[in-house]
């Protein structure tokens, strides 16, 4: 009698512990936080990043009114889609930006040598107007024609000339499902005699826009960064003040490390029956049926037979945002915030996501996103202490009536293994066949030496190439390419690579004249 009671009582805290574990792991999912969402050629485009995500995505699917659309494509970084990225500097002209012209050119210069090829500079000036100088400004020149700017402006009309960037850039039409991003470079100091646009409502346009703004502060004016700050958080972007601790290279490197690891993938939305401004969608990630992130936002949507581009409206917290700051609080600003992006690991036809808590990269994935029912989705986490600290408890008796009952058992325990180190998926690009070796997909979490040696990673189809010539390895979150023969041709996107150098995915590297592409 007493050993039956005490198997029924077993067997029903096991079954409650696997409950609670259930109901909690669901609870504790990670958040989808989408930075931009837009419909273009009806297809929903979603960049986003990911929190505490950290199981390989096998299911995405995004719920518009009562209908759900699953993934038409992988799950990958900006960076390995190949989507194009378009950055306008909107760099202040006025009489007081001459003493941060060298912070200026080292900025620009940096961002374009860490940019990707499907990357496009428009330069323009904020001052008593706004002025395009250039749209389509060439990588290379982007440092000289910043070092050439004159600031003359006698009139710093900030609000209004972000206004009137962000009505140049929301009529340009839209290149495929391109990342649209402002970076404002200036001491944010508003003088405008005739007002301008509002404080207030610029705040509000930037949370509504297709575009992301970015913006590096200058000087030394705390009130007038703080309310610059405020803008560049209400997009959803990030706001860097070069200084002691942070170079204006530095700032560069991660803005374009930001843009290029935010995640990105689109759902079409063949069949859809809503329309109209500011439409709630709910998106959802699983990893072989169990839930593991989920968000929302709002965006319009075109109606029937619409081919234009649908903008996007400003994305929602998952949970807890905050309202609209008081009129008090916008005078006076906020402290900016900032987003760290997630790196990534990719493999071929295969979506990934990462670890963002850490920045380094997940491990090599396997499914892709089917088109299943979605999982059901939480509805909140107020249940999560009480489930935690009831399946304690259930534990410890669990724990104290095994003991009192086998007290001849000696349980044995078995160490698991310790889990592999993340590393960074990459494939190598040999369309010109100048490596010998036969390997081309690698996860990289030490290193890979390039030359014509045979024990090299990569060998090099060259009697004449060094033996060890260069090797590419991670280092804190970053690929980089070190040069190991400094009697080596070794190039990088045509320029000559020394030392150590920072590698975006699709650089094109040349070691003897031999061409290959990294892409991670």
């Amino acid at each position: 009698m007493i050993r039956s009671l005490r198997r029924r009582i077993l067997c029903a805290a096991v079954t409650l512990l696997f409950v609670l574990s259930v109901c909690g792991q669901a609870l504790a999912a990670g958040v989808i936080r989408p930075v931009r969402v837009f419909v273009y050629e009806n297809t929903l485009y979603s960049y986003m990043e990911l929190e505490d995500i950290h199981s390989p995505v096998t299911q995405a699917e995004v719920k518009i009114g009562n209908q759900s659309f699953p993934a038409s494509g992988r799950l990958e970084t900006v960076r390995q889609a190949g989507f194009p990225i378009t950055y306008l500097l909107l760099v202040d002209n006025s009489t007081s930006m001459p003493p941060f012209r060298e912070q200026l050119v080292e900025f620009g210069s940096q961002l374009a040598s860490g940019s990707g090829e499907n990357t496009r500079f428009i330069l323009a000036t904020l001052g008593d107007d706004f002025q395009i100088l250039s749209e389509d400004v060439p990588a290379a020149e982007l440092g000289a024609q910043l070092a050439a700017m004159p600031f003359d402006e006698n009139v710093t009309r900030l609000h209004t000339c972000i206004d009137s960037a962000l009505d140049y850039f929301e009529q340009l039409p839209r290149q495929g499902a391109e990342l649209r991003e402002m970076v404002v470079i200036t001491d944010a100091v508003q003088y405008d005699p005739a007002g301008g646009v509002p404080y207030e409502e610029l705040l509000e346009r930037i949370r509504q826009s297709d575009v992301m703004l970015h913006s590096l502060g200058l000087g030394t004016d705390a009130g007038a960064l703080e309310r610059l700050g405020k803008l560049t958080e209400a997009s959803g972007g990030i706001h860097q003040v070069p200084g002691t601790e942070l170079t204006a290279a530095a700032a560069a490197d991660v803005l374009s490390e930001t843009g290029g690891n935010l995640m990105v993938t689109g759902f079409d939305l063949e069949g859809c029956t809503a329309s109209g401004e500011d439409q709630k969608v709910s998106f959802t990630f699983a990893s072989r049926g169990t839930l593991v992130g989920s968000g929302e936002a709002s965006v319009d949507l075109p109606g029937a037979g619409t081919d234009s581009a649908a903008e996007t409206a400003a994305p929602e917290e998952a949970e807890g945002e905050e309202s609209s700051p008081s009129s008090e609080e916008q005078e006076s600003g906020g402290q900016p915030g900032q987003e760290d992006g997630s790196s990534q690991s990719d493999q071929e036809g295969i979506p990934q996501q990462t670890e963002p808590a850490d920045g380094s990269s997940a491990a090599e994935q396997e499914n892709t996103p089917s088109a299943g029912t979605a999982p059901q989705q939480p509805s909140g986490t107020g249940m999560l202490p009480l489930l935690i600290g009831a399946g304690a408890a259930l534990t410890v008796v669990i724990l104290i009536w095994l003991l009192a009952g086998r007290k001849k058992s000696k349980s044995k325990t078995q160490a698991l293994p310790a889990p592999d180190a993340p590393g960074i998926y990459m494939r190598i690009d040999d369309q010109d066949h100048v490596l010998a070796s036969g390997q081309t997909e690698f996860t990289l979490s030490g290193e890979l030496t390039v030359g014509r040696d045979s024990g090299c990673s990569l060998v090099l189809n060259s009697s004449t190439a060094p033996l060890k010539a260069a090797r590419i390895f991670v280092d804190n979150g970053f690929v980089r390419l070190e040069v190991l023969d400094p009697q080596a041709s070794v190039l990088v996107n045509g320029e000559p690579a020394e030392g150590v150098r920072t590698l975006r995915s699709g650089d094109r590297i040349s070691i003897d004249g031999l061409t290959f592409r990294p892409l991670f």
